[in-house]
């Protein structure tokens, strides 16, 4: 039985540490890139999380006349903290009131009030206080509608408040990708709510 000793050879790992790095260098943009889309979406999700809160609080708050106007979006805006709705989105505040009498049966706008910087954001509500609302659906305005037949209508009035956000990722996007977003390299998120 022999026995066969290697003194003072070393195997060779030169060639596969340097692949180790050639493959980390190659990998390491697309992880980095993987890891910011995943905080991107995190972010995205809670954005659209605390627009949609926003909204309804805001149409709850409305619709029993705590706060009215400016003083309720001022209040909205500094309830969606850490997004900024003041330079980064926009809040319609909208009372719809029915129609009164047979001889003006049809639904008007009450009051109107605007905030945030965002403007590119239009509310899907048109007309201005006194006009008839544009933009509600047929049934919302069949039950705001005054009836001959009951005398009334269904609803006496509505409150709607509409929140939109300019969300701009963190992930550094080339500019080929940013052009994908239509809104400046971002995504508007918007909520609506009708009390």
């Amino acid at each position: 039985m022999s026995i066969r000793r290697n003194i003072g050879v070393r195997p060779r790992r030169d060639g596969n540490r340097g692949a180790a790095l050639v493959e980390l260098a190659l990998l390491l943009p697309l992880l980095i890139v993987l890891a910011f889309g995943v905080i991107d979406l995190g972010r995205l999700i809670h954005a659209r999380l605390v627009v949609t809160n926003v909204s309804r609080e805001g149409g709850s708050l409305a619709s029993r006349d705590i706060r009215v106007g400016n003083d309720l979006i001022s209040m909205l805006q500094s309830s969606a903290t850490p997004f900024n709705l003041q330079t980064d989105g926009r809040i319609y505040v909208i009372k719809i009131k029915a129609g009164e009498t047979r001889y003006d049966p049809l639904p008007y706008i009450d009051s109107w009030a605007a905030g945030g910087a965002y403007i590119s954001a239009s509310s899907s509500i048109t007309g201005g206080v006194g006009d008839t609302p544009g933009g509600l659906s047929s049934t919302m305005m069949n039950h705001l509608t005054f009836r001959t037949a009951i005398s009334t209508s269904e609803l006496s009035e509505i409150s709607i408040v509409e929140v939109f956000y300019h969300y701009r990722p963190i992930t550094p996007l080339p500019n080929f990708i940013q052009n994908m977003f239509p809104h400046n390299g971002g995504v508007l998120i918007g909520s609506r709510a009708i009390f």
